[in-house]
């Protein structure tokens, strides 16, 4: 008895909160949830006409029909005059007219923030070819749209946007410039998987637009697009192949940038698919993220075919780097030359993060000689000067590599061999930084080194611990943390 006139009381204190509480808090719930709350009190009975974000999600249970019905009168029956956001996501098939009037509820009702997610159903091949009016809206001030097609329409009128996302849309008529430069208050950018036809060149006027994400793309064979933004601060570029179509000419103001692969899976293990000549634009930038495929086509620098306008960018390049994070990369030997060519390019650099991560399709074993970082140091006598912090992630996550019979065989000393390229790589780090303060290491915490698994983890980050206390350290105030 207790019990239920708790939860009376409970609920009671639910049905008093004020109405602009209980809007914001349904606000968080699907259109489906929120409709359910109806139930709950007689006060509640109405507020679900008054939301002001609208949430649909798709809705397997439902035949299409009744999603499609449902989507209609939720739409209808909804009383506000101002939408703050609209978020669908729907499954499109062949209702591009039912598609045109939700974005036309949208703007009758100055919609904020509009997010439309149209993926193609299976049995149907053709994108939903947005409807133009979308641009006419003055009131929109986000703007995230997936996979459709849009026809530019030459008057655009999007006064107030700030945020502007494309993902897996196809671009045709006008140029997308046209539509960017109509956009005066824009500041965040970001391109995902789409296609851009006609559109040779991304100039970036806008001078309060300070962040842009490409990340992969469809092109046409042997396209380029040149990249002019002068006022973007941050800059990520995203995809094993894309930064060969896309070709950095102006950003001037940039101070963050990211040139990775999308997915481990993309890393391309040796074949240089970069672009190198986009580094000769990225050199004043202060933190710098780059991947193995990055790391591995400055380790071919060398190499007889390379272009030789790249070489000459290799050679003379100084990058003004305060932080460097190096990611998904197993410290192989053919990395290495790479990695020694970046460290020795930055003299000004402050923080190195370097993320390892597993390298599918080689052999674990395949140690580096600990002579080729002594070899390194002749040429890193006065670098490394600046150096403070260095953070290494998933450390000895390679090792799960291994097979479950390696594993039940390898003791210790065993395991303790095969980091002996990571390890050689942070006794190079310790004995040429001389301003070195901290060094810490961060394990894999998923690592499984076969039966009695904890056990051998812990007496194996006992040895790794002492053995780097034994090396020669250029600055003796570093402190060494294992996580």
């Amino acid at each position: 008895m207790k019990e239920d006139e708790n939860i009376a009381a409970k609920s009671d204190c639910l049905v008093k909160l004020p109405e602009p509480l209980l809007h914001h808090i349904l606000s968080y719930l699907s259109m489906n949830d929120v409709i359910r709350t109806s139930v709950l009190a007689k006060r509640w009975r109405y507020l679900w006409l008054y939301v002001p974000c609208l949430t649909f999600s798709p809705m397997m249970k439902m035949i299409r029909s009744e999603e499609v019905a449902f989507i209609n009168r939720s739409l209808l029956l909804h009383k506000s005059l101002n939408v703050q956001k609209l978020n669908i996501t729907f499954y499109y098939s062949t209702e591009a007219l039912v598609l045109d009037s939700w974005i036309h509820f949208a703007l009758t009702r100055n919609v904020n923030q509009l997010y439309l997610d149209f993926t193609r159903c299976s049995s149907h091949s053709s994108k939903y070819t947005l409807h133009d009016i979308i641009f006419k809206c003055s009131s929109l001030t986000v703007l995230a749209l997936k996979s459709c097609r849009i026809q530019l329409p030459v008057k655009i009128k999007l006064s107030s946007l700030k945020t502007l996302s494309f993902e897996d849309v196809s671009f045709y008529g006008g140029p997308v410039n046209d539509l960017l430069s109509s956009c005066s208050n824009l500041e965040d950018l970001s391109f995902a998987n789409c296609f851009m036809a006609n559109n040779p060149n991304l100039a970036i006027m806008n001078s309060g637009v300070k962040t842009l994400k490409i990340w992969g793309g469809r092109f046409l064979k042997n396209s380029r697009s040149v990249i002019i933004a002068p006022f973007i601060v941050s800059f990520e570029l995203i995809g094993a192949r894309v930064s060969k179509f896309y070709v950095i000419k102006r950003m001037e103001s940039l101070r963050s940038a990211s040139i990775v692969c999308r997915r481990k899976s993309d890393a391309c293990h040796g074949r240089v698919c970069t672009n190198l000549k986009n580094l000769e634009y990225l050199c004043h930038v202060k933190d710098l993220r780059m991947c193995s495929c990055y790391i591995q086509a400055m380790s071919s620098k060398e190499n007889r075919t390379q272009d030789c306008r790249e070489k000459h960018i290799m050679d003379s390049i100084s990058f003004d780097v305060t932080c460097l994070r190096i990611i998904r990369t197993g410290l192989m030997k053919w990395e290495l030359p790479g990695i020694a060519y970046i460290l020795s390019h930055l003299p000004n650099v402050e923080t190195l993060i370097v993320s390892i991560d597993m390298i599918q399709g080689k052999k674990l074993n395949d140690n580096f000689q600990e002579e080729y970082w002594n070899f390194q140091e002749q040429k890193f006598v006065n670098m490394l000067c600046n150096l403070k912090d260095v953070k290494i992630y998933n450390f000895m996550k390679n090792l799960n590599l291994l097979e479950s019979k390696q594993m039940s065989t390898c003791t210790s000393d065993d395991f303790l061999a095969r980091l002996k390229n990571d390890m050689n790589f942070l006794k190079f780090l310790l004995k040429n930084s001389r301003a070195m303060e901290r060094m810490t290491i961060t394990t894999f915490k998923k690592v499984n080194l076969g039966s009695n698994s904890e056990n051998k983890k812990l007496k194996l980050l006992f040895q790794l611990t002492q053995e780097l206390l034994t090396f020669p350290r250029a600055s003796q105030a570093t402190q060494i943390f294992f996580n």
